[in-house]
């Protein structure tokens, strides 16, 4: 496998189409309007950080007040959107009083029917009784936990420092009040896997999703060994034979389900024509080939909270990006005439036996689960070079004309 760059995460994987979109001056209010889908809240705020994260996070120095204050000028823009699917993410988005998320839930509820399902991301150490019964009262159904590893020594390497007896009993109670409980976990850690093992403690103490991460090493992580490719090929099949095993099933990019978690959030990455609308600083969304981004930094964000940039993928590429997210549920629906965009990863994932073709449907088998992110990548790279190649004999041959 040395001659292929494993590709870890499904962003990094997209990636090269973001070299073509271009910033336009179309305003994301006119873009979601009297549409419905999926919303996403960032809260950025965490009062450590922890060492293995790459995502944007600030420590809080304002009132929470202020800031949810500034998310509640912007929701006011999008009055006429109509949140099927809400989610919290971060940062520690309970770090928020919960009055804070009060705030934002009547909003919500004001202005459109209750969503599906309520997402909140939380930290073990930022989550106790009181918060559990009060959120669950305001209609979120649904807490996802950063747990990364049950093992003590793991989680002081990664800067998680609740030790594992609290974990279990954090989310025995979260179990209590929630519909469904989810956590993720991390592979492609420090020295060695202990993924199976991890898999192994979520299951007993019941969680309904389980999503398994590999870990993407930023400086603080970068002097500490890690397994092999092959190493975390393997741990990672084992670990997917043992949630099969025990009822639980590949949803969705690197999440499980024992069939309680329908986790319908992650569809709004993979069905890129079902709208994403992203609230707060560091949060991006997409809307047809539309896609929009925040900028970073909140004191800028709460004097001026609407500020998302928007750029556009022309039509073509689109087509392209659309079939590609759809393998991250696992398998495409594509045509013989469409297989030719991607000939040469395709062709490269039959002989590796990522994938199986049946019919007009490309499935990815358990090892093509693992290698996923690179798949797409590779077909990524497949398109953009048809597609440009293309462009340039159609220019060529109306020179010669």
């Amino acid at each position: 496998m040395k001659d292929i760059v494993w590709i870890k995460t499904h962003h990094h994987a997209l990636a090269p189409f973001n070299n073509f979109r271009r910033k336009v001056d179309t305003k994301p209010t006119q873009l979601f309007k009297n549409r419905k889908g999926a919303m996403y809240i960032h809260v950025p705020f965490c009062l450590q950080n922890c060492r293995f994260c790459i995502l944007y996070k600030e420590y809080p120095t304002l009132p929470y007040e202020h800031y949810v204050s500034a998310i509640l000028r912007e929701l006011r823009k999008f009055r006429s959107f109509k949140v099927e699917v809400l989610y919290f993410g971060g940062g520690t988005p309970t770090l928020l009083p919960t009055q804070e998320f009060k705030r934002i839930l009547n909003f919500i509820y004001e202005n459109s029917n209750k969503p599906i399902e309520i997402s909140v991301e939380s930290t073990i150490n930022e989550f106790n009784k009181d918060k559990a019964e009060i959120l669950a009262s305001f209609g979120i159904n649904r807490i996802s936990f950063g747990v990364q590893s049950f093992n003590d020594k793991m989680r002081a390497i990664l800067g998680r420092w609740n030790k594992e007896k609290e974990v279990i009993k954090k989310l025995e109670l979260a179990k209590e009040y929630f519909e469904v409980v989810s956590v993720d976990l991390l592979y492609n850690t420090p020295y060695e896997n202990i993924l199976l093992d991890d898999v192994k403690k979520a299951i007993k103490v019941g969680v309904d999703g389980i999503s398994i991460y590999p870990l993407v090493y930023n400086k603080a992580m970068n002097s500490y060994p890690h397994p092999s490719v092959e190493e975390n090929e393997r741990d990672f099949l084992e670990a997917y034979n043992y949630l099969l095993e025990h009822g639980y099933r590949h949803l969705s990019i690197n999440h499980f389900s024992n069939g309680k978690d329908e986790f319908h959030y992650s569809k709004y990455f993979t069905r890129l024509e079902k709208p994403l609308l992203g609230i707060g600083p560091g949060a991006g969304g997409h809307v047809e080939n539309h896609s929009i981004f925040h900028p970073h930094h909140t004191r800028h964000y709460i004097k001026s909270p609407y500020t998302p940039i928007t750029f556009l993928l022309s039509e073509e590429l689109y087509k392209g990006e659309k079939i590609i997210s759809k393998l991250f549920e696992g398998e495409i629906s594509i045509k013989k005439a469409e297989i030719t965009n991607f000939a040469s990863s395709i062709s490269l994932a039959l002989e590796r036996k990522w994938i199986e073709i049946k019919r007009n449907r490309l499935i990815l088998t358990p090892r093509g689960l693992f290698w996923a992110n690179t798949l797409a990548h590779l077909m990524t790279l497949d398109f953009l070079r048809l597609y440009f190649s293309s462009l340039s004999q159609n220019m060529l041959s109306k020179n010669k004309k």
